[in-house]
């Protein structure tokens, strides 16, 4: 099992920093998506036209796919990644409530961003693209129930799972200050929010050294 804190310890050494995200003040056709927090990686919970979420995670086949999660092999995905992944799950919706429940791979938070729904809609159908465009071979990891497939764009610390969220985010309208390394991100309050905006608290923390496995 992969030790979170070595990596924290790791980037917080070498990197460190983090950044904040300014969401648009009134984006039109405002629409929910949550930036998941896991402790060490990040991802973005994007609604898709059927009524649920969908989910990707960028990281290294090895670590993120294959489940090979010992502190040697976090740092060996950071440092000299030779086969990158992408991977992508999709989360039902509990009636009466509009916010994801993963069942496994339970973020330690997640925080509500509202972006225009057609920048939403093109930041999924890119994701989507991106993900089927090197299907050649779906390896499914039960810890985090995503499909992760092989993907083009060089993994390494420089562009981790927390650049690709924060590329998104800037897709999606958003303005992003400071270093990108790490998941924590903070984000600046919207004065236009939507008012059907669900109060969020921190997502449940059990079973969360699972959460290490991914991105």
């Amino acid at each position: 099992m992969v030790s979170k804190g070595l990596i924290v310890l790791f980037l917080a050494t070498f990197v460190g920093g983090c950044a904040a995200v300014y969401p648009q003040q009134q984006p039109k056709n405002p629409t929910a998506v949550y930036l998941a927090d896991y402790g060490v990686h990040s991802s973005l919970m994007l609604p898709t036209d059927d009524g649920r979420y969908v989910e990707y995670a960028f990281g290294d086949w090895n670590y993120a796919a294959m489940n090979h999660c010992w502190p040697n092999d976090a740092l060996g995905a950071l440092l000299v990644s030779t086969h990158s992944t992408l991977g992508r799950r999709y989360l039902d919706v509990l009636p009466g409530q509009t916010v994801p429940h993963p069942v496994h791979y339970v973020p330690r938070h997640l925080t509500v961003i509202y972006a225009s729904r057609e920048a939403v809609r093109r930041v999924v159908d890119e994701m989507n693209a991106r993900w089927r465009r090197d299907c050649t071979t779906v390896q499914h990891n039960p810890e985090n129930d995503m499909d992760y497939v092989p993907d083009s764009e060089h993994y390494w610390i420089a562009n981790n799972c927390n650049h690709l969220t924060a590329r998104c985010l800037q897709e999606m309208g958003c303005d992003i200050w400071g270093l990108v390394v790490v998941s924590n991100f903070w984000v600046e309050p919207q004065k236009a929010v939507a008012p059907e905006a669900p109060a969020l608290a921190a997502s449940p923390t059990k079973g969360l050294d699972a959460s290490a496995r991914a991105n």
